[in-house]
């Protein structure tokens, strides 16, 4: 049995996309999911599966059910219990974070970003943000706030060509935590 984690990108923001979060648990129930449970109503979904499929294949899965039952399309991440313990372990703004955490921003991709583009990405950010990739998370530690910044997800998502779907450090670091606790 794997554990899962799955990021919906882009629901119940500003009245667009809206999806009650019971009614994701019994899509994902439908679906033969178990142990599914929801954090937040930003699309954070847990669950256990016994699967073959690739992350993407499931990903895609899920995607296509949530068209279906709700109609319009929701880009879905999957990340494992193992993987999320890596992304919280490996932070490389640690000491940022426990500063200031509200500060930083960690984005799921769908895919791992090659290393000339990132070269491209490195060159336009003219402001005193920081950036790190590491594998297929971008790690994004904004000292003046997110909010007064140009590099949001739909900055990074149009520029590596994947989806990008983003959660604080505080989202991140609980949804670690409560994946460890899945069996």
């Amino acid at each position: 049995m794997a554990i899962y984690l799955s990021l919906l990108r882009g629901i119940n923001i500003g009245g667009h996309k809206k999806i009650k979060m019971s009614e994701l648990k019994v899509l994902y129930e439908s679906l033969g999911f178990g142990q599914v449970t929801t954090y937040i109503q930003s699309g954070n979904v847990l669950f256990s599966a016994q699967t073959n499929e690739t992350d993407d294949i499931l990903s895609l899965r899920i995607s296509e059910a949530i068209e279906d039952r709700f109609g319009f399309d929701v880009p879905v991440v999957i990340r494992t219990k193992e993987e999320m313990q890596k992304i919280v372990a490996q932070n490389p703004f640690s000491e940022e974070a426990e500063a200031t955490p509200d500060k930083l921003v960690v984005m799921f991709l769908g895919s791992m970003p090659d290393t000339a583009t990132l070269e491209k990405i490195q060159a336009k950010i003219d402001d005193n943000s920081r950036f790190a990739f590491i594998g297929n998370t971008l790690y994004f530690f904004y000292p003046d706030g997110y909010g007064q910044t140009k590099w949001h997800s739909n900055f990074f998502e149009k520029q590596l060509r994947t989806t990008v779907t983003a959660r604080n450090w505080a989202t991140t670091c609980k949804l670690a935590k409560l994946l460890s606790v899945l069996n």
